[in-house]
């Protein structure tokens, strides 16, 4: 079997002119048009959070190990704005500016999958942009078809964006560009879905802080479904440890509030929360207050601010969280006298309804 030699003159020019990606990622960067001093870098998945880079000159230099499933942010300050560049330890030679009109990264690999992120996340801008209008129409009292156009300018970018992200969960299941695929089709797709893409993505995607988050967060919420035995977690407080099998499973309906003091949604419900309490409280009913990511005294200061009459859980961190798979709060949840789920993720009037319908009040 003969062998062209044109296949084969061919062949090794692709190969050596296609860049290997390196073991060291290195960034180097310069500032124009301002007085920056330091650029701040934060990487997540490798522990770095705000190492100070020094300038001089208006240039600096900066080295990361290459894993394309992880994402590192550059920031400086100029000129009182906060400048920021994502971008993605690729192995490729990074060159990064910044300047008064923004930040900017271009790669020594024309083929760089931080392109590609570039190109989504100009859609994402975009969309962020029309997202900002359309909120301030609403909270302005603009009239209604003056919102509803705002919101048909917005939904074809929406959808172009949603578009990429499935893309890149398709296509990219090696890189950070499906985690942030999936982290932008998290409203879109069930907890089934979700667990089901994460496992056709590499390893090392897998393993990133972000989608490690997510699972945990998914496995969460499989292990305490409605209808399911109340999951039950502990924590260390001032007077020993506290269970939360201590209020819930003991005879009566329990609602219980996640929340915390900076949390202005989980502020906003606390009037229809006292009003349930304030009716119904005693020996059928009650509320349980799950404090998370507050510092004890915070939590403190807002319950004898705000008068909140109920018992309190504090100081859970992400325990109680986790054990729930809540990602956002205010999440409330109402527990049957045996401890069984009933509802969960209960919001404004809503809580309510499902209080008096669980106590067949009329």
């Amino acid at each position: 079997m003969k062998t062209s030699l044109y296949f084969i003159v061919t062949v090794l020019l692709v190969v050596a002119c296609t860049p290997k990606a390196s073991e060291i990622t290195r960034i180097t960067g310069s500032v124009e048009g301002g007085n920056v001093n330091q650029v701040t870098v934060y990487v997540l998945d490798y522990n770095i959070k705000n190492e100070q880079i020094e300038v001089t000159d208006g240039k600096f230099s900066y080295e990361l190990a290459t894993n394309p499933a992880v994402v590192a942010t550059f920031t400086c300050n100029m000129d009182g704005e906060r400048v920021s560049q994502v971008l993605i330890p690729d192995g490729s030679e990074l060159q990064l500016v910044f300047s008064s009109d923004g930040a900017s990264l271009t790669s020594s690999n024309k083929k760089s999958i931080n392109y590609r992120y570039q190109e989504v996340d100009k859609v994402y801008k975009e969309m962020g942009d029309f997202t900002s209008k359309y909120v301030a129409l609403q909270r302005g009292g603009a009239p209604k078809e003056q919102i509803d156009s705002m919101a048909e300018l917005r939904r074809p970018i929406f959808e172009k964006l949603k578009t990429l992200y499935r893309e890149d969960v398709e296509k990219q299941k090696d890189n950070y560009l499906s985690v942030r695929g999936l982290m932008g089709l998290q409203g879109e797709l069930t907890d089934e879905q979700m667990d089901s893409l994460i496992h056709t993505l590499d390893s090392t995607v897998i393993q990133t802080t972000r989608i490690q988050k997510v699972l945990k967060d998914i496995h969460g919420r499989f292990r305490s479904k409605e209808g399911m035995p109340f999951v039950d977690f502990s924590i260390d407080a001032e007077g020993g440890t506290v269970k939360l099998s201590d209020f819930v499973g003991n005879g009566k309906y329990v609602l219980a509030d996640f929340w915390a003091s900076w949390c202005q949604p989980c502020i906003v419900e606390m009037p229809h929360l006292k009003e349930l309490y304030k009716k119904y409280n005693g020996s059928e009913f009650t509320i349980l207050g799950i404090a998370v990511f507050d510092s004890v005294a915070d939590s403190k200061k807002t319950i004898r601010e705000l008068e909140l009459p109920w018992v309190q859980i504090l100081g859970t961190g992400d325990i109680a969280m986790n054990a729930y798979g809540i990602n956002s709060i205010p999440h409330i949840i109402l527990f049957g006298p045996d401890g069984t789920i009933l509802k969960r993720d209960i919001r404004g009037e809503q809580i309510g309804e499902v209080v008096k319908e669980a106590l067949r009040i009329q």
